[in-house]
């Protein structure tokens, strides 16, 4: 009688204690970390076991007997990328939702503060779909302009990844909802990317590829991270505890879950051990989307941290229970610290609100990039104008975002063209023509010669007819995307020829660039007069280049890349994508500026570079010894007609130092907005941190004693003021 008692309460939902008392764990007044013990140790070991892996597509496994919920997930960080239907598996057509700037787009702006409100937009979408985690940000270093998700990432730097990382990371928790900032760690290539092995030196990870992260969990402290595809000085991320344990969880004292990126698991034991601590997908969904791999045994439905492949590794020594345990505590203690066991999210909310299309719009319009602007051909202005040709294959298209998991379907998209007929106004005649299709689109048939030819020919006619021309190329989510690199820096088949032919047609001709990563520009650039980047810019970017192309904004994006002239510029050239499944990190800590620098290579465009419609001045540079670092203060007038935005950036240098440094390194920015003739006063500071550089021998972080100077400019190549101070 007493064993039937006994497991009959075990089946029931432990919602009272025995005299109608809440459990501890149900008590929301109490510190978390009590709540989680309390929790875990009324999980039978069958139960703790399940709950490393996920249970269908996007949910991780709840357990109903005592409330714990399941972690509803969906994809980014463009946007929330979702799902209808009844089945996990079957992937239906997205959710229609707001589609938000591209990372790249979104560094563009070097506004941290609208980083924050951009992934605070983000958060409330999630809630509203009833959704609890958001795959992202992406905060992977643009090592090389090939990398199909370049237009994911915060760029080149680490410093600028690192403070929109933190500001996206804290902007969704506000929300209650659980960021997965990924892909840890390196996942710089798409070229086999479970498969690639990356050998990559202490230094260099420290200080390029770890900074994000680091700062994301030290700073923004966040709930979540997703391990990469790849492996990293031959172990799988997944399973690398090198990244995981001694990295991650000691170093940097994270208490959060690391959960596998989809089908990045190849082991039972290992990930366990290593600290990976929920698998996705979970069960069929795994088996279906991904088979199992020829290392499993035949005929088992799931992943590799299904509940019978822990129990065996356990039963077999392989793995503790104590690791095991160390997983759910994990998983539980997010689910308590989001608020997520206490305040579910149930959806069901608008979303696309006006807050949250305003958020998408900003983004766009700050990340709009002026590249040249010879000849003050910007803005247009429509009361000097008649008629305006646009032309290009992604000039009636909205281009929104790259390819892969983190493609959004908006409700609604301007494109180029519909934004400058909205902006030009009824006294000017907006007219369209193709000029050259985009090659690689599905269904549709490829041109012969000939026709590109005509398409040319119509195209350049109809330029020579107008006051001016806005050519508009780039790439589609078709050529940049998740799962696979692109083959040439170059534009589509096409695109070049028809900049050509037009800018031949009309000497008033500007090119708008929309994409996720540089692109060859100097077979044309010296052509045109006008260029504008827009990269991938979400669902309101056709708007914010027509009101760049307008003067109703002006254009203050800042570029977060270094932009070649070629591809062969690049500082990874010759290391990438490897071979035989390895690629060796040649280039070490000098990627993009660090390594243009160090080469004495003249980009086509250096980092932190972009134009405006009006001047700066700087000016009275002070620099103070402060703590163990200094304070850095200077002043920055608009010389200008119009307001604008300026991006200051304060980069040091170390003037003898004791180890191989970089000429120099971003340290400090601000965005300052600016009325004609004001002028602000722009104080920075520096601390160890940013003055310290890796020592693998001490596996820490040095800071030398000596003398320094701070370099602040407009650009990486454009520095307007020098300082210098000395560390005692």
């Amino acid at each position: 009688m007493k064993i039937r008692i006994a497991f009959a309460l075990a089946s029931l939902p432990l919602t009272l204690s025995c005299f109608g008392t809440p459990a501890p764990y149900q008590d929301p007044s109490r510190p978390v970390e009590e709540r989680v013990n309390d929790l875990l140790a009324r999980m039978t070991v069958e139960e703790r076991d399940s709950m490393l892996a996920g249970q269908g597509w996007m949910e991780s496994r709840a357990i109903p007997r005592l409330g714990i919920p399941s972690i509803k997930m969906s994809d980014g960080p463009l946007g929330v990328r979702n799902w209808t239907g009844p089945s996990a598996v079957t992937l239906k057509a997205p959710v229609l939702t707001t589609a938000f700037p591209s990372g790249i787009a979104l560094a563009s702006t070097w506004d941290v503060d609208l980083a924050g409100r951009v992934a605070h937009a983000v958060g409330q979408e999630t809630k509203a779909f009833g959704r609890d985690m958001i795959l992202g940000p992406t905060v992977n270093i643009n090592r090389g302009p090939l990398w199909g998700r370049n237009f994911e990432g915060f760029g080149e730097d680490p410093y600028l990844a690192a403070r929109l990382a933190v500001a996206w990371v804290k902007g969704v928790q506000a929300e209650g909802v659980i960021p997965a900032v990924k892909h840890f760690a390196a996942n710089n290539e798409e070229f086999e990317r479970h498969r690639i092995d990356e050998k990559i030196d202490a230094r260099t990870l420290n200080e390029i590829y770890f900074p994000a992260f680091k700062a994301a969990v030290t700073e923004g402290g966040a709930w979540a991270v997703m391990s990469a595809y790849n492996k990293v000085n031959g172990e799988w991320c997944s399973e690398n505890p090198a990244l995981l344990r001694d990295t991650l969880q000691d170093k940097w004292g994270f208490k959060g879950l690391v959960v596998s990126d989809w089908g990045s698991t190849y082991s039972t034991p290992g990930p366990i051990v290593a600290g990976m601590n929920l698998e996705m997908p979970g069960g069929a969904a795994f088996h279906y989307w991904f088979g199992i791999p020829s290392t499993k045994e035949a005929g088992n439905s799931g992943g590799w941290l299904e509940k019978e492949e822990v129990m065996a590794a356990v039963n077999s020594g392989q793995v503790t229970q104590a690791r095991v345990d160390d997983s759910v505590r994990r998983i539980l203690r997010v689910l308590f610290t989001a608020g997520l066991f206490d305040h579910p999210h149930v959806g069901g909310m608008l979303v696309d609100t006006p807050s949250e299309q305003e958020a998408a719009k900003q983004g766009a319009e700050e990340g709009v990039i002026l590249l040249k602007n010879s000849g003050a051909i910007l803005p247009l202005r429509a009361s000097a104008m008649h008629t305006v040709a646009v032309i290009g294959p992604s000039a009636s298209v909205a281009r929104t975002g790259g390819g892969g998991s983190s493609f959004v379907q908006p409700k609604r998209a301007i494109s180029v063209l519909q934004g400058i007929r909205d902006a030009a106004g009824r006294e000017v005649q907006v007219m369209y023509a193709l000029g050259t299709p985009m090659e690689g689109g599905k269904g549709s048939p490829t041109p012969s010669e000939g026709q590109l030819l005509d398409l040319r020919k119509d195209a350049a006619t109809l330029a020579a007819q107008c006051d001016a021309a806005v050519v508009v190329v780039g790439d589609s989510n078709v050529q940049e995307s998740e799962g696979f690199d692109r083959p040439t820096m170059d534009l589509p088949e096409g695109q070049a020829a028809l900049i050509a032919a037009v800018a031949a047609a009309n000497p008033h001709t500007v090119v708008v660039v929309i994409a996720g990563s540089p692109v060859t520009a100097s077979p044309w650039i010296d052509s045109v007069p006008g260029v504008l980047c827009s990269w991938f810019s979400g669902q309101s970017g056709g708007t914010a280049v027509a009101e760049a192309l307008f003067g109703r904004i002006n254009p203050s994006g800042k570029l977060p890349v270094t932009w070649p002239r070629r591809y062969e510029d690049s500082t990874a050239y010759g290391n990438y994508p490897g071979a035989h499944l390895h690629v060796t990190y040649a280039e070490g800590i000098y990627v993009g500026y660090r390594g243009f620098d160090r080469r004495g290579t003249v980009p086509q465009f250096p980092f932190g570079y972009g134009q405006s419609y009006t001047s700066f001045e700087y000016s009275g540079l002070s620099v103070a010894p402060a703590g163990d670092g200094a304070a850095v203060s200077f002043s920055v007038r608009n010389t200008g007609a119009v307001a604008g935005a300026e991006v200051p950036q304060l980069y040091v240098h170390e003037e003898h130092p004791a180890i191989d440094r970089p000429l120099k390194e971003l340290k400090g920015f601000q965005r300052v907005e600016l009325a004609p003739g004001e002028s602000r006063t722009v104080t920075l500071t520096l601390g160890r941190p940013d003055l310290s550089y890796y020592d693998p021998g001490r596996g820490d972080w040095v800071a030398d004693s000596g003398e320094f100077e701070v370099w602040v400019g407009s650009s990486s190549a454009d520095i307007r003021l020098r300082g210098h101070f000395t560390r005692p």
